[in-house]
């Protein structure tokens, strides 16, 4: 056997450890065994491999942002995320996780930045769906439906952006238009409590209280223990006498 065909075997079988060590820290995450699985990562990074091609480093450091992240180390997710932008400029994924990360940590302005930088890779509707959610938080309501209704328009099933849309819209004192965002984001996803539950608000808010009865007995079907939709049933029942 010649020494190239020698060095391609040797490589298969290390990148096939690669991987299969890949899979191991990913079963471990989902596990919500997050050491574990950023101590298996660990072994297998190798910094100066992270521009080869072939490369598992954009892979294992991805899985390593949001093990870090679930610990609580945003320095270190935000690292490996930026990390991630470098090696492969063609994905918005680590700036659609970055963003809502500091988003989380409050950091808005932050959270805006990546945001603009991974659009000018791709108009992706889960960047404009966190653009609305920060301008929501910033209480521009109607810069938040803007950006929401643009997500909706990149993507019809993204039910999210449609309930945070209805959110935005209740703001706005349009509660007709609210529970119309609401109802698609029900037909998308019909099990959601907190969608169940926002209709339910919408259509009180319309002084439609019998149509709203269901919808609230639904949402504390599917959570029971919930206090804050009890009252809201509470609330239905005791208009309707």
């Amino acid at each position: 056997m010649n020494k190239f065909l020698v060095f391609l075997l040797i490589f298969a079988v290390m990148s096939s450890n690669a991987f299969a060590a890949y899979d191991q820290a990913l079963s471990l995450f989902q596990e919500n065994k997050y050491q574990e699985s950023l101590n298996m990562l660990g072994q297998d990074l190798i910094v100066a491999d992270d521009f080869k091609q072939g490369s598992p480093n954009y892979k294992i450091r991805f899985l390593a942002a949001h093990n870090h992240w679930k610990l609580g180390n945003a320095d270190s997710a935000s690292a490996h995320f930026r990390r991630c932008m470098a090696i492969d400029k063609t994905k918005v994924d680590p700036y659609i996780d970055l963003a809502i990360l500091y988003s989380e940590k409050g950091r808005l302005g932050d959270a805006s930045s990546i945001v603009e930088d991974g659009l000018k890779i791709k108009e992706d509707p889960m960047l404009f769906w966190i653009l609305g959610r920060i301008s929501y938080q910033k209480g521009n309501f109607l810069r938040a439906k803007e950006l929401l209704e643009k997500a909706n328009s990149i993507d019809p099933e993204f039910y999210f952006s449609y309930n945070d849309l209805g959110i935005v819209l209740m703001k706005l004192n349009k509660f007709g238009d609210a529970n119309a965002a609401f109802t698609v984001a029900l037909a998308i996803n019909p099990g959601s409590v907190e969608i169940n539950t926002n209709i339910a608000q919408s259509l009180v808010m319309m002084g439609k209280s019998n149509e709203a009865e269901s919808y609230a007995k639904k949402a504390l079907e599917l959570a029971p223990n919930n206090e804050m939709i009890k009252n809201l049933v509470k609330k239905i029942e005791e208009t309707k006498k």
